[in-house]
């Protein structure tokens, strides 16, 4: 009996013994989950799960209620729908940016007596200081006097004054957090996505900077809306959300480096019989290498799309002509890696080649598109968005890989094109598509290079800002490959051709140098 949302039940094992268990609505303000256990005090029914986390939806409470008492239980039920909690319309996770100082945050266990009232009255007691709860968790299957509580408070003050006051009252509790350092942030149960990104966005800028990226969600209909889509499917499942959201707080914060704020470090060059490699790691992004011999130009991945002017004004300063670069051979379709090469097309006419699969990514905003992958919807959000952030900017006419396929492999994966510098040969051999889909890899034997992509990284090189913000092994190596097994499965397949040797097709060498497209390059010989 009851409402959809909200069921009664007569126990199973005791005859005049009750249940009420279900869906609640709320509203995400201080005092209202203590008006909600006000209400089952009140008519002396005894809560036995109560699970409240406003990161996962702001408005919606999970409770389950006992009572000796039908009527009790009744009289919940009918007070609850006057009050809108029955039924109440479940909106998507807001946008809303309501708290922005983690030293204003606290998480303690609390030990409850096991009786009709007492979630009541901590409750009561957390409302009189106006902390606004984020995250209520009892459940007396699991610990039948213990509950869990994650608040926000005013000021950092507070917290001393409320646990002053817990104490003072007679709790016995244990704190789990009190807001500290930005490395907890990801740890704190409550937030939500919009504001785990302002979080990000903190640790990455100045206050100034951090106002500049509110404007543009704020003035940007097309973005705000991705981003509250974004949140939506994030939420479903916070561990890959809380990892694509600092990806994308690393993006957004391009935003403030291009310009005089615009900073690169260029690698030394390699020279083999002729042929130069030039690496660039801008600030951003993947790195840009430009392969070059006898006034052939030939540019491998490029960065952002924002930075297009920069890295104009930063290739002349190193001597290379940007009206020279011709041919641009992509590894993949990620936005630090393909964003710039619209604008390289559409100012010099220089040629574009990707895999085919890049078509049904750039198409649909989707990264993960074909790939089969559980969080399309949420990867196509996070494309969209990362996307606007970086001005990404593909041509619409582009060649795809395929045109000399030769059906043969290295070190099993498909050979499918090749291209040319100078008379400089590199091979254009198919992933399997653990990373996404479309992924290519360049390797020319005779010179002993391996283009790598998002493969291969040597982590050690990566810059603070890179390995703590960007998060790049985590990024890279689990939460955002498609498929992460079949990714490490790559990733040793990889090792075995640059360290021993591609097999019977191509004579092995004793070291092949391995150009990625994060960090720095290095010699086969250091894998370990």
């Amino acid at each position: 009996m009851g409402d959809k949302y909200f069921h009664l039940y007569r126990s199973d094992s005791e005859k005049d013994h009750f249940l009420g268990k279900g869906a609640l609505c709320v509203s995400d303000r201080p005092g209202e989950l203590a008006r909600l256990a006000r209400l089952f005090a009140e008519h002396n029914v005894n809560i036995i799960l109560f699970h409240y986390n406003r990161s996962e939806h702001q408005n919606r409470v999970i409770i389950e209620a006992e009572s000796d008492n039908l009527d009790n239980l009744r009289q919940i039920l009918q007070k609850a729908c006057g009050m809108n909690y029955v039924g109440g319309q479940f909106d998507s996770p807001g946008l809303e940016l309501r708290i922005t100082h983690i030293q204003n945050i606290l998480n303690i266990e609390v030990q409850l007596q096991h009786k009709p009232g007492a979630l009541s009255a901590f409750a009561d007691l957390l409302a009189e200081h106006k902390a606004n709860v984020i995250y209520m968790a009892y459940n007396e299957e699991i610990a039948e006097t213990s509950a869990n509580f994650a608040i926000a408070v005013e000021d950092t003050n507070s917290i001393s004054v409320l646990l002053n006051d817990i104490n003072d009252h007679g709790y016995y509790f244990n704190t789990r957090y009190r807001g500290s350092g930005q490395s907890e942030v990801d740890d704190i149960i409550g937030l939500n996505l919009m504001e785990r990104f302002f979080f990000h966005l903190k640790k990455l800028m100045n206050t100034d900077h951090i106002g500049q990226v509110r404007s543009l969600v704020e003035s940007s209909g097309h973005i705000a809306d991705k981003l509250r889509m974004f949140s939506h499917e994030a939420g479903k499942d916070f561990e890959s959300g809380d990892v694509i959201t600092s990806v994308l707080a690393f993006a957004s914060a391009s935003l403030t480096k291009t310009g005089a704020n615009f900073s690169y470090r260029r690698l030394p060059s390699i020279d083999l019989n002729g042929l130069k490699v030039h690496v660039f790691r801008i600030p951003t992004g993947g790195n840009i290498i430009i392969a070059e011999k006898n006034n052939d130009y030939v540019m491998i991945d490029g960065g952002y799309g924002l930075y297009y002017e920069d890295i104009k004004k930063m290739l002349r300063d190193n001597g290379i002509a940007p009206e020279k670069i011709r041919k641009i051979y992509i590894s993949h379709a990620d936005a630090d890696h393909a964003g710039i090469c619209g604008y390289f097309a559409e100012e010099y006419g220089s040629r574009i080649w990707m895999h085919e699969a890049a078509r049904g990514i750039i198409d649909n905003e989707n990264r993960a598109w074909g790939s089969g992958v559980s969080h399309l919807d949420l990867n196509h959000y996070f494309t969209s968005l990362v996307n606007s952030f970086t001005k990404f900017r593909f041509p619409d006419q582009w060649l795809a890989y395929g045109e000399n396929r030769t059906g043969k492999q290295i070190g099993g994966f498909p050979v499918i094109d090749s291209f040319s510098v100078d008379n400089e040969i590199f091979l254009v051999l198919e992933s399997l598509g653990g990373h996404v889909p479309g992924q290519v890899f360049f390797l020319n034997d005779s010179a002993g290079l391996l283009f790598s992509g998002d493969y291969l990284l040597l982590t050690d090189s990566l810059e603070t800002e890179e390995r703590d913000l960007l998060n790049i092994p985590k990024f890279i190596l689990t939460s955002t490959n498609v498929d992460s097994n079949l990714f490490r499965k790559e990733m040793k397949m990889l090792r075995t051709l640059v360290t021993e040797g591609p097999g019977p097709e191509i004579s092995a060498r004793p070291e092949i140098i391995i150009i990625p497209g994060h960090g720095d390059y290095y010699s086969s010989g250091n894998l370990t």
